[in-house]
């Protein structure tokens, strides 16, 4: 074989070699302009702020829509309260469970009775209550913590059977004016603890004083509450507490205020 014919093929042999190899980069258009194939700086510096910008948009929906989600938690937890407690009125002559306040005997307290007719103790605490030290019903009250919440919620008091302002008179459903415009049951403060009743008597026609005893603001400014009835509601606490307004808190006379001596 001539020399001559040797470089021919030679260079035929590189030239299908060229047209057969892979170029991953870089890369060259028709135009011959040149692209590398990763992000330059500016390209990822743009990225970065497009993300940045609908985090920040996105962040506050979804605060909002968790916020509402637990709104909604309580509502219908609020709701199955309802119902174990009609329950309750059929099984007991239309006499309301008593709160803590008189009692000693931690089976009698409204939440372990109308714990047994829903079947869920979750029922008793608000999904947007911060508190963390919630009391273990699975063991006595006597090896709790002194500083253990009870519940997310209170009664009022001025329905026990031992009231000392109406003598348990409006323990019974069928003596309140109005179940319907009575409150039964409200969300407590998180910072509440070793108690699971509120005493509206004692607020004197201060609504500051009646939301140091109510987590009026819980759910978007609102709070939910159990009336004697058995329906619950979201409401805004001047809607329940508000002189010369409404007052839902005295069986004897709500939705009006009560007379005073």
């Amino acid at each position: 074989m001539s020399l001559g014919t040797s470089s021919l093929q030679y260079s035929i042999h590189r030239q299908s070699a060229a047209r057969n190899r892979v170029y991953p980069c870089p890369v060259y258009r028709r135009t011959g302009a040149y692209r590398g194939c990763g992000f330059t700086l500016i390209e990822l510096l743009v990225v970065i702020a497009i993300i940045a910008t609908l985090i920040g948009i996105l962040l506050p929906s979804l605060n909002k829509a968790r916020q509402k989600a637990k709104t909604l938690i309580c509502s219908s937890n609020m709701r199955q309260m309802g119902l174990a407690l009609n329950a309750y009125l059929m099984d007991n002559r239309d006499r309301l469970p008593d709160s803590s306040c008189h009692l000693s005997d931690p089976e009698k307290y409204w939440i372990k009775i109308l714990c047994k007719y829903t079947g869920q103790q979750i029922l008793f605490r608000c999904p947007a209550d911060k508190a963390k030290n919630f009391i273990d019903w699975n063991k006595p009250l006597a090896e709790q913590p002194k500083d253990a919440r009870w519940s997310s919620f209170a009664l009022n008091a001025l329905l026990d059977s031992k009231c000392a302002r109406y003598r348990g008179l409006y323990n019974s459903v069928k003596t309140i004016r109005k179940p319907q415009s009575c409150i039964y049951a409200a969300e407590s403060p998180s910072s509440w603890t070793s108690a699971d009743h509120l005493h509206p008597e004692g607020w004197n026609y201060n609504i500051q004083l009646a939301k140091g005893q109510i987590a009026w603001d819980r759910h978007e400014g609102k709070a939910n509450y159990l009336f004697a009835d058995g329906h619950a509601e979201k409401l805004a606490i001047e809607q329940t507490y508000n002189w010369p307004g409404n007052c839902f808190w005295f069986p004897d006379t709500a939705p009006g205020w009560p007379n005073e001596d």
